[in-house]
């Protein structure tokens, strides 16, 4: 009796697990969206109701209701946005780690007058070209090409590239 007791709040638990990582993957589906489009975060919890409305016309009100369990706040969905970057970072690095790539680097300034550097992968995926940005950091008072080499570098610390890579970029005044 005990067994079998156990076995149905294990089944019960993985189901209840199951659930919650839906609703979970839907706000950061949503999540993704809401950056996508650069739209204000706390657009989720403003668009929700609409969404419980058309589901409950079009599927019923259980599911309706089932709708409401998806965390989509100002709060969550800023949490969210970081993460889904991350994991996008991580994947755009796994994909190139070990095949050969060229590194594009771009100095912009921005209307408050802070120059940032913007680091872009061009790499061969599925048989054809690729061009991702990988990151935009601020640079600080000057621009140097050892002051862009260190921020080079240090994102590829960070995120575990292949320094052999990196030191194939490193600025001609460093060379010596």
């Amino acid at each position: 009796m005990r067994l079998r007791t156990s076995e149905q709040q294990r089944r019960s638990f993985e189901s209840e697990f199951r659930t919650q990582e839906k609703y979970t993957r839907a706000s950061f589906e949503a999540s993704w969206l809401i950056a996508k489009n650069k739209k204000p975060f706390n657009i989720g919890e403003e668009l929700l109701p609409a969404a419980i409305k058309m589901t409950a016309i079009v599927h019923g009100k259980k599911e309706a209701g089932e709708m409401r369990k998806i965390p989509l706040s100002n709060n969550t969905v800023l949490r969210r946005i970081p993460t889904i970057s991350d994991d996008q970072r991580e994947q755009l690095i796994l994909r190139v780690k070990g095949f050969n790539f060229a590194i594009q680097l771009d100095e912009s300034t921005d209307i408050t007058k802070m120059v940032n550097l913007l680091v872009y992968f061009r790499y061969i995926y599925n048989n054809g070209i690729n061009e991702d940005l990988l990151f935009c950091q601020q640079l600080d008072k000057r621009t140097t090409g050892m002051d862009i080499f260190k921020k080079v570098n240090i994102f590829s610390m960070r995120w575990g590239c292949n320094g052999r890579t990196v030191l194939e970029y490193v600025p001609t005044e460093l060379q010596q």
